[in-house]
C-alpha cells in the first residue's frame, strides 16, 4: 500500500480549492470546461474533482451541464463563528434600521486587504452596487464600511493596501494614502465614517464599527443611500446626519447583543468543561 507524499496531498487540496475558487458572485453556474479554464486545471482533472465534490454535496448539478455551489458547503460555511455570531446579533437590528431610514443596510467584516459583505438588506433607493451584496468583496479605501474596518487594522494591512495601490473607482475616490489615513482617524474619533460617491457615483454610504465583549472591533454596519434624493450639499449634510443617529444606535445595540452572545457561549463552554472534568 503506497502512502501519498505530503507534496501530493497538498496538490490535491490546492486543486480542489482551485475548483471551488472558480465560482464567484459573477460566475455561480459553471461547466467543467469553464471550471478548468478559470482554475487552470486540466479538464480531466477538473472533471474528477467535480465528481467527488458532487458526491459529497459541495457542488450541485444545474441545467445545461453546469454546476453550482452545494448546500453542504453553505452549511459548513455557516459554522464560521465570525459569520454566525455576528449575523445572528445583527440581522434583527438591520431590519429595524432599514425600516427607520429606508436605506440599504450592510453587515461587513475585513478579510486581509478587502472587505466582505456578510449580509445586506435592500432599501428603497437604486439597486445596490454588487460590492454591497451578500458575499461580495469590496475595496477598503473607497467605502465607509472599509474605512471603519481599516480603523482596527494593523500595520501589515496598511502596507498591503499601499503596495496594491489605492485605485480610483470614481473621480471622488480618495487615492492619497495620507489623506486616507486622516479620514480613517477622523472616523475613529467621531465613531462613524462617510463616503460620498467614491465607489459608485451618486451613492452615499455611512458606517459604524461593531464590537465584541472584549471591546474589539469585529465588523461594521453600514447604510447606503442615493445622493439624488438630497441634491443640495446642505440638504445632503443634514440627511447624512439624520442617518448617522439611527446608525450609531443600531451599532450599539448590535454590539451589546454580540457581547451578550459571546459571554453566554463562554459561560456555556466553561460549564461544559467543568462537567466533563467532574465526569
Amino acid at each position: 500500500m503506497s502512502i501519498p507524499s505530503p507534496a501530493a496531498d497538498r496538490s490535491v487540496v490546492e486543486r480542489t480549492l482551485s475548483v471551488l475558487g472558480a465560482f464567484d458572485t459573477g460566475n455561480v453556474r459553471l461547466t467543467v470546461s469553464e471550471i478548468s479554464r478559470r482554475s487552470g486545471i486540466p479538464v480531466a482533472t477538473a472533471y474528477r474533482i467535480v465528481a467527488k465534490l458532487l458526491s459529497w454535496g459541495a457542488l450541485e448539478r444545474a441545467e445545461h451541464n453546469r454546476y453550482t455551489i452545494g448546500l453542504r458547503l453553505w452549511e459548513i460555511a455557516l459554522l464560521a463563528p465570525r459569520h454566525s455570531d455576528l449575523r445572528s446579533a445583527a440581522v434583527p437590528h438591520m431590519f429595524e434600521l432599514r425600516a427607520m431610514t429606508r436605506s440599504a443596510v450592510l453587515l461587513s467584516v475585513r478579510d486581509g486587504d478587502e472587505g466582505i459583505c456578510l449580509e445586506s438588506v435592500s432599501g428603497t433607493a437604486r439597486p445596490l452596487h454588487r460590492s454591497w451584496s451578500r458575499g461580495h468583496r469590496f475595496p477598503l479605501h473607497a467605502t465607509a464600511c472599509g474605512r471603519v474596518l481599516l480603523a482596527a487594522a494593523d500595520d501589515t494591512t496598511w502596507e498591503e493596501i499601499h503596495t496594491l495601490g489605492l485605485g480610483p473607482h470614481t473621480p471622488r475616490t480618495v487615492t492619497d494614502p495620507a489623506v486616507l489615513r486622516g479620514l480613517v482617524e477622523q472616523g475613529r474619533r467621531q465613531g462613524f465614517a462617510v463616503c460620498d460617491g467614491e465607489l459608485l457615483d451618486g451613492v452615499v454610504e455611512a458606517a459604524a464599527p461593531l464590537y465584541d465583549a472584549d471591546g474589539t472591533a469585529v465588523g461594521a454596519v453600514g447604510l447606503v443611500t442615493d445622493r439624488d434624493r438630497t441634491p443640495h450639499d446642505r440638504d445632503r449634510t443634514a440627511h447624512i446626519h439624520d442617518l448617522t443617529r439611527p446608525l450609531l444606535t443600531a451599532a450599539g445595540r448590535i454590539s451589546r447583543s454580540l457581547a451578550l452572545r459571546t459571554r453566554t457561549e463562554g459561560q456555556h463552554h466553561s460549564s461544559t468543561d467543568k462537567q466533563r472534568s467532574r465526569t
